[in-house]
């Protein structure tokens, strides 16, 4: 997925030949098989053209990490979500945290 998030549309020999140097020795279909199972999964959008199929993301990188950490945090008790709101905030630099920004950004997601 990262590399379709980077890319934005590729083929299976483009994925392939992103991946680091000791997978890419990987085959063909190691790769196209994964590529394939994202889609079955809903995840990318495969479509052919010529003889290649081209895959793309459905679902962009914060969707997706955010869909992630909603579930994970889903059954777990306020307090500890909070904690880890916050345990994530102290990551960010503080100028990167214009509270104001991200309020105006969480009301306009509610009325979605």
């Amino acid at each position: 997925m990262h590399i379709l998030w980077r890319k934005g549309r590729a083929t299976v020999e483009d994925c392939r030949k992103e991946l680091p140097p000791r997978f890419r020795k990987g085959a063909y279909t190691t790769v196209q098989t994964v590529l394939n199972r994202l889609a079955e999964r809903g995840l990318v959008r495969r479509e052919r053209a010529g003889r290649a199929f081209y895959y793309e993301p459905k679902i962009s990188e914060a969707d997706y990490y955010s869909g992630s950490l909603r579930q994970t945090l889903a059954p777990v008790s306020e307090e500890a979500r909070r904690s880890v709101l916050v345990q994530l905030a102290g990551e960010f630099d503080s100028a990167d945290l214009d509270f104001d920004q991200l309020a105006e950004e969480v009301e306009r997601k509610r009325k979605k």
